[in-house]
């Protein structure tokens, strides 16, 4: 399927409460990319389908190594579409609990990314483990501004709700108060919490009570969940968590530079290679018919014999279709060729191409047909009587 005349739908990532995510192929550039559709639902409701105008314009915003890029937003019959960076990688969910050092070295480079977010007046709100990717060059991706905020916006009656994930919604949004950078920080002081120690600083067993945590509770130090964890992490963690926002960290530069000053050398960054999203993306590429792209994957990522072996059969397939439709192409060109030089009486040429067409191709009919033929035409006068 094609939407915006450039778009191959292949197949579906995810979905979530406003709407689906593909898997596709900008068919003009070559490149896969993801696809996000609004639900069909909401398409006709004139403020969400502002609402998910406003989040492309948010989005082309932003332009950082450490967030996922937008390219392009437009509206295909009843339908919104926003075009984004396919970002290949293993999202932190399938990473936690890693070791801290690992963790603060990846963390760093989620707080630069959100920083320069929070410098252009856009808030994520809704950070939290299955947004963020580590990709296979050791690069982090802050991924789906999908319910953005921007600093100074008017508020309509429909962002009074609640928005975002409730394990990682900070106070201030529950009682629908301003919220600033500092609300990301908050979330952001869970999500350090959970992908060092892989459980999260509040459960419950109901929304009601889930809240409740978040407004009069406080979370419990990293270090009595986690073994050998520096206090400053701790404090770290602590300060991002405050119920008010004026006691936690200012910016995420804040942050960002009290873990350097304390956590010392860091390790590199970690290459994370999620073998079975390779084997996906190759089968869904090779079923949209894109065999260039799926065989630059298998490329990149040495998925495995299996989806190699996929790949090549598919690139012999082409092969063979294409050397199919040459012989079509140079037969019929050929039949005409010999037709015309018949006619104009040019035996000498017909023989010597029908020779080289049968030479080419000598189990094809038409070919052995057309030499026996001319062969047996005399040849020119050589001159007039």
């Amino acid at each position: 399927m094609i939407v915006g005349q450039q778009y191959k739908i292949l197949s579906e990532l995810g979905s979530g409460g406003m709407g689906i995510v593909y898997h596709g192929v900008d068919v003009m550039l070559e490149r896969e990319v993801a696809i996000k559709k609004l639900r069909a639902e909401f398409s006709s409701t004139p403020d969400i389908a502002e609402r998910f105008k406003r989040e492309a314009k948010i989005q082309a915003r932003l332009n950082h190594p450490n967030i996922a890029h937008l390219y392009s937003f437009f509206r295909d019959g009843d339908s919104f579409y926003i075009v984004m960076e396919f970002v290949d990688g293993t999202p932190l969910s399938k990473l936690k609990p890693m070791p801290w050092p690992q963790a603060v070295a990846m963390f760093l480079e989620i707080l630069e990314g959100l920083e320069y977010a929070h410098s252009l007046g856009v808030l994520h709100r809704d950070l939290k483990p299955d947004n963020i990717m580590a990709g296979p060059k050791g690069e982090v991706k802050v991924m789906d501004f999908g319910i953005a905020h921007v600093l100074g916006s008017v508020r309509q009656t429909r962002e009074q709700n609640l928005v975002g994930t409730l394990s990682y919604i900070c106070p201030e949004l529950i009682k629908s108060q301003e919220i600033s950078a500092r609300s990301d920080i908050y979330s952001l002081g869970i999500l350090l919490f959970e992908i060092i120690s892989g459980r999260l600083p509040f459960t419950a067993e109901n929304d009601f009570a889930l809240l409740h945590q978040h407004l009069e509770v406080d979370a419990p130090l990293l270090s009595t969940v986690a073994p050998d964890i520096p206090r400053f992490l701790d404090k770290a963690i602590f300060t991002a968590l405050r119920k008010a926002p004026e006691k936690r960290y200012a910016s995420c530069r804040e942050m960002a530079d009290f873990l350097r000053q304390n956590a010392g050398e860091l390790p590199p960054k970690a290459i994370y290679v999620d073998g079975s999203r390779s084997v996906w993306r190759i089968d869904s590429l090779l079923e949209g018919g894109e065999v260039d792209l799926a065989a630059m994957v298998a490329h990149q990522t040495r998925p495995g014999a299996e989806s190699e072996a996929k790949v090549l059969a598919a690139q012999s397939a082409i092969g063979g279709a294409q050397r199919q439709q040459e012989k079509i192409t140079y037969l019929k060109d050929t039949l005409a060729r010999l037709a015309t030089l018949e006619a104009s009486g040019n035996v000498a040429a017909a023989q010597g191409l029908a020779r080289e067409a049968l030479g080419r191709y000598p189990r094809v009919t038409a070919f052995q047909i057309a030499h026996a033929h001319f062969r047996k035409l005399p040849p020119p006068s050589s001159g007039a009587a």
